[in-house]
């Protein structure tokens, strides 16, 4: 970011620390910092607002992925500024074989992971990562370039959790240069990783085309709304489904779930989808399935579509989705069991009596 921008940005004020942060009053907290302006200048208001408020300082931890040279000399930065604000800081090395593809998404595992059993050994209830509204807008748009619905497209959550942990996003709706203004202001040293910038990663991609898509009216505030609005139509879809499944629910004595595949195909399609997906990811949450959330979600939409058109025809359907095997009857019951080992994705016509066969053979 040019210097010369931030420098005309407003610095992050007292005041606005003091309604942004209150949430976090009373909790143990771990703030995840990078050594980039954004965290850093995190790190020094959170550090500034438990010194006025009198809460307990936070603790910091920086990951050193191990990834680039200068990480160490990052992460020996930020472990300085930190006791410069009086905080006890940590770093946390990712070792071990890296993968050859999917760097980016392993290292942000790793990270999490790290954090997580660092803050377990401190104590700490809640995690603090430094996302801003510009990386709210580079999110929503990678994510409509991959095909998400709702729930991808509402972007990060400002309060959620994260491997167990509570996790704030305390600057989500904050501009990055008022983020690098508040360093420049207070003099507190950041560093710039390179790869922010590299054309390999699709964030930087997506980064490098943000000055194009503002100058046609597309920029991080209008981004950020319709992420609002998304998260918004996403929990109203939430409790539709919910009704939905309490409806079309019946009695499993031998499976993992029954439903009255009738009601369930008679409400809207997006509610259809909703459910089998909430059932199956339900059931699936200890499965080691890498596929992503936009791949997974043309599984369920493909699923329940395969369903709809056997039912409207009266015909029975066995398919695998998420190391489950799902059965429509012509009897118009849907009903899931546990996936042995067997080739995944196939889907099979079947006979009632084929299905019964079926059923004794896996019980």
């Amino acid at each position: 970011m040019d210097a010369h921008v931030a420098r005309r940005a407003l610095p992050v004020s007292a005041e606005e620390c003091d309604e942004r942060f209150a949430c976090l009053t009373g909790e143990r907290l771990l703030l995840a910092v990078s050594g980039g302006p954004d965290s850093v200048a995190m790190m020094g208001l959170v550090a500034d607002w438990a010194r006025r408020r009198q809460e307990q300082p936070p603790a910091v931890a920086v990951v050193d992925h191990g990834l680039r040279e200068a990480s160490k000399d990052e992460a020996s930065s930020v472990i300085e500024t930190a006791a410069d604000l009086g905080l006890d800081a940590a770093v946390l090395r990712w070792t071990g074989a890296k993968p050859a593809t999917g760097m980016q998404a392993a290292a942000r595992a790793a990270r999490y992971r790290l954090l997580a059993d660092h803050a377990a050994t401190l104590r700490a209830t809640t995690l603090l990562t430094a996302h801003t509204l510009d990386d709210q807008a580079e999110t929503v748009l990678m994510r409509l370039s991959r095909g998400s619905g709702l729930t991808g497209l509402s972007g990060m959550a400002r309060l959620g959790r994260t491997c167990g942990l509570s996790h704030v996003r305390p600057l989500l709706d904050m501009a990055k240069d008022r983020l690098v203004a508040t360093c420049l202001h207070h003099g507190w040293r950041f560093s710039t990783d390179p790869s922010n910038q590299d054309p390999r990663f699709a964030r930087a991609r997506w980064r490098a085309v943000m000055p194009l898509l503002e100058r046609n009216g597309l920029d991080t505030g209008r981004l950020a709304v319709f992420a609002r609005r998304m998260a918004e139509a996403d929990a109203a879809l939430r409790l539709l489904a919910e009704d939905a499944l309490q409806d079309c629910r019946l009695d499993t004595t031998d499976c993992l779930w029954r439903l009255d595949a009738g009601r369930l195909f008679a409400r809207p399609v997006a509610i259809q989808i909703r459910v089998l997906e909430d059932l199956v990811s339900a059931a699936d949450d200890t499965s080691n399935d890498q596929s992503t959330p936009e791949l997974r979600l043309q599984r369920v939409e493909a699923c329940a579509g395969a369903f709809r058109a056997a039912h409207a025809e009266r015909t029975a359907l066995r398919r695998s989705l998420g190391r489950q095997i799902l059965t429509l009857t012509a009897g118009a019951i849907l009903s899931a069991r546990p996936e042995a080992s067997r080739r995944r994705g196939a889907s099979t016509l079947l006979s009632d009596s084929a299905l019964a066969r079926g059923r004794q053979r896996t019980t």
